[in-house]
């Protein structure tokens, strides 16, 4: 990724189209450029054919969603009804297709990379020795491979810092970092810097940690010289002690990109602080105040805020008071000036970083739950960075056009984690002692024992506190109900509601459970971001929910087609998911749960228990399929009523037929009755 110009900031994605559910967007978006883009088509400067490639995408959800029943993503909402006017023809286009350029997921024409076509063919190489320690889905481990990868380069060199290795390396020294705190630092590193100087902002943050010195003395005092250089700083102390208060300093220095009127603005601001700063006029601070309300006063001077705490009708001595400690107020054109470029240095941060926390997030080693940032799985990343020690680069110098114009570089290829970073099997193994001597395991073999369990009490801890039974009640009645805002606030703005209901579908029989005897991190069929909230389904031919474990096998289908569209939707991918189910779990029950229930599709599963099957994804066959449905809404009693797994099960299984019968309407209402009627 190559900044835009010396002063620009990176960017994880686009603003232009802020899209909420990145990875499941993200797919759609590489399934239309494998459909649309073929090797004849030009992209570059083609503004009618970016036009098209929108217009067509945005159709392409609209008869996809249609087609199921359901609304696929909420950022394209109001972007189905798209207009454009003939100057901005093909923006959307190209902005909608930034977020995956920035991933290396599609080369500059807009073809998909060979790391891109893995991912889109469920291809990508198979976890590696670290990577199955980390247990990622393949959703994670595309982006975690490729922020291991991604640089960004300098505007005008060809020098470049990583970005998510800096996160992760600092992450490993710190717990429970403000996310505000955090972005703004990443987001503040120059690829100029040295990988000494990167070492040195994680060191100095210790004081600021150790709660010694507040963020913004810490912040200015190693980010100043890196927002402009030291020749600009040098300049700008000169024009403002010579007295030198020209247009063109103003211009030049307080410079705004669209206008140079506003520059002038800036001007009079500056002069009406320093003027109030010698007088002290009653005048002044009446034109203070009104300046300070411009919503360009308030972007340069104040992060987007009013830069002063006024009162009603307050004198000159209160608003001084009031604002004693504020930079805009020391009478010195100097420390007005570095307010002036923190000031949009911040605002162009607080317009970026939520894009940067979205994208570090769906890696899955990266958290910000409640606003604090950590690092997933510290215990085993840490001591693997101290062992890479200077092998984990932080920084470097390589032509760019060698690596992002190059679509046979390493950016575009499919590589792990090892290879990426060049970690030996030794030093795997070394990783292993580290753990082992850590935890107090003298026998190695046990190392990947206690990992799983590690991770296994964490996601059941991470359950408890955050999705107790009673938050899964309230969750499944809002997706009863479809109030999908409200479901996003209570779960995951990051996954569309499809996805949340077999995430949450997953937590519910988590409840049930009786005796919890299995693995619920190894259940979740949707990928998982650092936060252990949902992502997408992960896709891949397999089930929605599958639990195995001593007692039994379960497959759970979840849908939320209404019944016009569930039986072309779900009859036939149900059955055929319960078929391969079935085949490598004998005597396996599936329990499909949607919102509501076609009677036509309940009598052909009812049915399915005396037909024979064969297999899709293995070879063979079954006699007969044992698969019950239940509603939302009948979960939810289930769950009030503390029924257990063990329970419901053998009331499904005993209200089987063990003969061929017809089937008739409403056969499931006594069934139902007798599974909420507990003895």
């Amino acid at each position: 990724m190559k900044l835009e110009n010396k002063h620009s900031i990176f960017n994880m994605g686009d603003t232009s189209i802020r899209v909420k559910q990145l990875v499941e967007v993200n797919r759609f978006i590489l399934k239309h450029i494998n459909e649309y883009m073929k090797d004849e088509i030009q992209w570059e400067r083609n503004t009618a054919l970016q036009e098209d490639f929108y217009k067509s995408f945005i159709e392409q959800i609209a008869k996809t969603e249609e087609n199921d029943g359901i609304e696929l993503f909420s950022d394209f909402k109001r972007a189905k009804n798209y207009s454009v006017t003939p100057n901005k023809l093909g923006l959307r286009g190209r902005t909608l297709t930034n977020a995956l350029l920035k991933t290396g997921l599609i080369t500059p024409d807009r073809m998909i990379s060979r790391v891109g076509n893995a991912y889109f063919n469920n291809t990508l190489k198979k976890s590696d020795d670290l990577e199955k320690i980390l247990e990622l889905s393949a959703d994670n481990l595309v982006y975690l491979r490729q922020f291991l990868k991604l640089r960004i380069y300098a505007s005008d060199s060809d020098k470049y810092f990583y970005n998510f290795r800096f996160a992760l390396l600092f992450l490993t020294k710190y717990d429970n970092v403000p996310q505000q705190d955090f972005l703004k630092i990443v987001e503040s590193i120059r690829p100029e810097q040295s990988h000494d100087e990167l070492q040195n902002i994680i060191n100095e943050y210790q004081d600021t940690y150790d709660n010694k010195e507040v963020f913004e003395s810490y912040y200015k005092r190693m980010f100043a010289q890196t927002l402009r250089s030291q020749s600009e700083l040098d300049d700008v102390k000169e024009f403002f002690d010579s007295n030198d208060l020209s247009d063109d300093n103003f211009i030049k220095y307080f410079n705004n990109r669209d206008s140079s009127k506003t520059s002038l603005l800036y001007k009079q601001y500056v002069l009406c602080l320093l003027d109030f700063a010698n007088t002290q006029s009653k005048d002044m601070l009446v034109e203070i105040t009104k300046l300070s309300k411009d919503e360009k006063i308030k972007k340069a001077f104040g992060e987007g805020k009013i830069p002063f705490k006024f009162t009603k009708n307050n004198s000159v001595e209160e608003f001084i008071q009031n604002n004693i400690s504020n930079p805009l107020l020391s009478g010195n054109g100097f420390q007005i000036y570095l307010q002036f470029i923190f000031s949009k240095h911040n605002d162009l941060i607080k317009e970026y970083s939520d894009m940067c926390r979205r994208a570090f997030q769906v890696t899955g080693l990266i958290s910000f739950d409640n606003g604090l940032v950590n690092l997933n799985s510290k215990w085993i990343i840490t001591p693997l960075l101290e062992l890479l020690g200077d092998k984990f680069k932080l920084t470097g110098d390589e032509p760019y056009n060698n690596y992002e114009l190059n679509s046979d570089s390493a950016w575009f290829s499919d590589l792990t984690t090892t290879e990426i970073l060049n970690i030996t099997h030794s030093e795997i193994q070394s990783l292993y002692n580290a753990l082992g001597k850590k935890f107090g395991i003298t026998d190695l073999s046990q190392v990947n024992k206690m990992i799983i369990d590690k991770r296994e009490k964490e996601y059941r801890d991470f359950i408890e506190s955050h999705f107790p039974i009673s938050t899964v009640l309230t969750i499944l009645k809002l997706i009863k109900q479809r109030d999908d805002e409200q479901v996003f606030k209570l779960v995951t703005e990051n996954a569309n509601v499809p996805t949340i209901y077999e995430y949450i579908l997953t937590i519910a029989w988590y409840h049930l459970s009786q005796n919890k005897n299995f693995m619920i991190h190894k259940t979740f069929q949707v990928s998982l971001d650092g936060n252990k909230l949902p992502l997408t389904h992960r896709g891949g031919g397999a089930g929605d929910i599958e639990i195995i474990n001593d007692e039994y096998a379960l497959l759970i289908e979840a849908t939320l087609m209404d019944m016009n569209t569930q039986k072309r939707g779900e009859l036939e991918p149900v059955i055929r998911h319960s078929i391969n189910f079935e085949l490598s779990n004998s005597g396996s029950q599936t329990i499909f749960i949607a919102n509501e229930l076609d009677n036509n599709v309940l009598n052909i599963f009812r049915a399915s228990k005396f037909i024979q099957f064969n297999g899709t994804l293995n070879s063979g066959s079954v006699d007969g399929l044992s698969i019950f449905a239940l509603t939302t809404d009948e979960l939810i009693q289930i769950l009030i009523s503390g029924i257990t797994d063990i329970e419901l099960l053998e009331k499904i299984k005993d209200s089987n037929y063990s003969e061929p019968t017809q089937i008739v309407n409403n056969w499931r209402a006594s069934i139902i009755s007798n599974i909420l009627e507990r003895k």
